[in-house]
């Protein structure tokens, strides 16, 4: 029996060594590290939100993170839009979602907020308040009717049971006529609605004690921070962003921005109602004067834009070189169609000029300048001052090389003749044979700058506000600094 003994105390030995041995190298290897992505859900509910975050969920799938958490900071905005984003969030499989809201998550936010496993908020939050409205014939909001109210709180039921938040309260975000009651006794909690509590018996009413009023009828479920906590919805109150990724035990995170294109795409679906606005009134006024001008264009550009501007997120690098070709585009307007009214040559300067900044890269600065460069902003600032910068220089430089430097050059190596110098006319030379009360023939149309034929010269001519078609016969009215003043000519002036 000793020997037995003395075996089985060695074998037991061994075993223990063998198990502390296992037990310290899992101990010794590296802890796993949590990933997270970013994605911000702020602002308007709209498709421009919709586009984004499908984007934004395709490129966190190249990150294979471990969680996906969405800043969430809006009023609402289209129901079809937030059961799209909803169900988006929804699709989400083998990756933890988690919902912090950044201020606010009204509306259709709330309902976007309980799509995800998990729910946090910042301190000053809230969060509720989801009946769907329209605007009445007076213009005042009105809840819409049960059609609408009841898939509505069928797709809050169905978030409650899959993420587990409190099912009754949740339908109370939709429905102002439910009333809910906690009730009490003990360690016991109940839940109901107020119509239940209202058929319970005296017996079982004193059972339960006085009940405590969590929603009104007539009123919807909105909570603070403090509430959501209590109530079992939010799992915690964070300080910040930081925080919240210590609670969750990240270790790395990236953050999915909105593209340039998104941005746009998103500004002008919220100005939509503006643009159309001006576009038809354009029209209208386009209308009612002769030929085709300055309001038929602007109107075609306003009503091409609200409904071109769905498209823009889908641009995403294109939209520099779109902006490029359409600079070009109004430049050439301003100088072959409309010369004078300088608004689409400013407009043009101004889209290449944008385009110029959205391609510079920070590394295209020469070393000379970034090496040195003591300022303190954004890319993009760089990127301005440097094609300004250039602009300047390209536009003195050629004035100060054809006026000083290239009259210097011997004959037969400058570019410009002298011959073609001297017999050069100036602007008043031009029109010394032009005075008030001359006819021409109007070239172009004058709105009000334009061209026009003097027996052979072709002048430049500007009217007071008057718009004139080509074909029609002009009168000069005043001759001051080079500049001539017409109107349409009739037969008794």
């Amino acid at each position: 029996m000793k020997i037995q003994h003395i075996l089985f105390l060695l074998l037991f030995f061994f075993t223990s060594v063998s198990f502390a041995e296992t037990t310290t190298v899992k101990e010794d290897s590296p802890s796993s590290s949590k990933k997270a992505v970013w994605i911000s859900l702020e602002g308007d509910v709209d498709q421009g939100m919709v586009n984004y975050l499908g984007r934004a969920l395709a490129d966190a799938s190249k990150l294979k993170p471990d969680v996906i958490i969405f800043e969430i900071n809006t009023f609402g905005g289209s129901l079809d839009a937030a059961f799209s984003i909803v169900d988006t969030i929804l699709s989400i499989k083998n990756t933890k979602t988690v919902a912090l809201v950044q201020k606010k998550a009204i509306s259709a936010g709330s309902l976007i907020a309980l799509a995800s496993q998990e729910l946090y908020m910042l301190e000053g939050t809230t969060i509720g308040d989801c009946a769907p409205i329209v605007q009445g014939t007076d213009g005042t909001p009105t809840i819409v009717g049960e059609k609408i109210q009841s898939p509505l709180r069928a797709k809050f039921r169905n978030l409650a049971q899959r993420n587990y938040y409190p099912e009754l309260l949740s339908a109370a975000m939709v429905t102002p006529e439910l009333e809910v009651l906690e009730l009490q006794h003990q360690d016991s909690i109940l839940i109901i609605e107020g119509k239940n509590y209202a058929k319970f018996s005296e017996e079982e009413k004193k059972f339960w004690g006085t009940p405590k009023v969590l929603v009104q009828e007539g009123e919807l479920l909105t909570m603070t921070e403090k509430e959501a906590l209590e109530l079992g919805f939010s799992k915690a109150t964070v300080q910040s962003k930081s925080q919240l990724e210590g609670l969750l035990e990240i270790t790395s995170s990236e953050v999915i921005e909105s593209t340039t294109s998104e941005k746009i795409s998103r500004f002008i679906a919220a100005i939509s109602g503006l643009l159309l606005i001006i576009g038809f009134g354009a029209l209208y006024l386009e209308f009612k004067t002769p030929g085709f001008g300055l309001f038929g264009i602007i109107g075609i550009i306003a009503i091409a834009i609200v409904f071109l501007g769905q498209y823009a997120s889908h641009i995403g690098s294109y939209l520099p070189l779109i902006l490029l070709v359409i600079g070009i585009l109004l430049f050439v307007v301003e100088i072959l169609i409309m010369p004078g009214t300088f608004l689409f040559g400013v407009a043009g300067i101004a889209a290449m000029m944008i385009a110029l900044v959205m391609t510079f890269d920070i590394s295209q600065l020469p070393s000379f300048l970034s090496s040195g460069s003591s300022f303190d902003a954004s890319p993009w600032l760089y990127g301005l001052f440097f094609i300004f910068t250039c602009a300047v220089i390209a536009l003195i430089f050629p004035i100060v090389v054809s006026k000083y430097i290239v009259p210097l050059l011997p004959e037969g190596y400058t570019p410009m003749l002298k011959a073609d110098l001297a017999e050069a006319l100036s602007p008043t030379e031009s029109i010394e044979n032009i005075h008030i009360g001359s006819i021409g023939i109007a070239k172009t149309f004058l709105r009000p700058v334009g061209h026009a034929d003097f027996d052979g010269q072709l002048l430049d001519v500007q009217t007071r506000g008057e718009i004139i078609e080509p074909g029609e016969q002009i009168e000069v009215t005043l001759v001051q600094d080079s500049r001539l003043w017409v109107q349409k000519h009739t037969k008794n002036s």
